[in-house]
């Protein structure tokens, strides 16, 4: 009588040690990357919601209080920016209100070559800032334009920052912190519409990537 013998075989404990080990190697490689890739979406689609927000606010807005170049020039005293922000504020959900040169509504925000730019006040002198429902942290203030690559903006025009998730680290001008300007003739302009975004490198200022960003739909510097 014949009899049909089956030979049993398994994994050994050094061979599934040795998997082990080839599966660790190859998630330390690639989840990085690819919590890295999530996050720049995220950033991404932030800059564009920051856009849209303060599109739709200065439209609101002038709805009510006329024309944006009525509002009134900004100032190295910024005297008219009480009114600008008072102006925003019926538009926008406001959960929390720093008036100028106050902390609480912003982070101290590092440019993309890690250097600390602006303060725990907003980037710019004298700036109002404040806190909205979902989040994000904004501040508006006068400044100079072409700083921020809008370099046909009249001085005067209104400079808004927002950082798209506020207290969250990284603060990075660039990568969750992108720049607005308010152009009295032209509207909302995205930081870096004049200049083709000559400062959104590694290693460089940030200050105008937001265009970058709105374009491309996605950042990659």
């Amino acid at each position: 009588m014949l009899t049909n013998k089956i030979k049993k075989t398994a994994f050994t404990l050094a061979e599934v040690l040795v998997t082990l080990m080839i599966i660790g190697v190859i998630a330390a490689m690639t989840v990085p990357t690819l919590k890295r890739h999530a996050e720049m979406e995220e950033y991404a689609a932030g800059c564009k919601k920051a856009y849209s927000t303060i599109s739709n606010a200065t439209k609101m807005a002038e709805m009510e209080h006329g024309d944006v170049k009525r509002w009134g020039k900004l100032d190295k005293e910024q005297k008219n920016l009480q009114k600008i922000y008072d102006y925003y504020s019926e538009k926008m959900n406001i959960i929390n209100y720093c008036p100028a040169n106050t902390s609480g509504c912003w982070q101290q925000s590092t440019s993309l070559a890690g250097e600390d730019t602006g303060n725990d006040y907003g980037i710019e002198e004298n700036a109002i800032s404040f806190t909205t429902a979902d989040g994000m942290h904004w501040s508006i203030s006068g400044g100079d334009p072409k700083s921020v690559g809008v370099d046909d903006a009249p001085e005067g025009s209104i400079i808004v920052w927002a950082d798209i998730n506020g207290n969250k680290k990284p603060n990075q001008i660039g990568s969750d912190v992108f720049s607005f300007v308010i152009d009295p003739t032209r509207g909302v302009l995205p930081g870096g519409a004049d200049n083709e975004y000559v400062n959104c490198t590694s290693g460089a200022s940030g200050k105008d990537c937001a265009a970058r960003v709105i374009k491309e739909g996605k950042i990659t510097y």
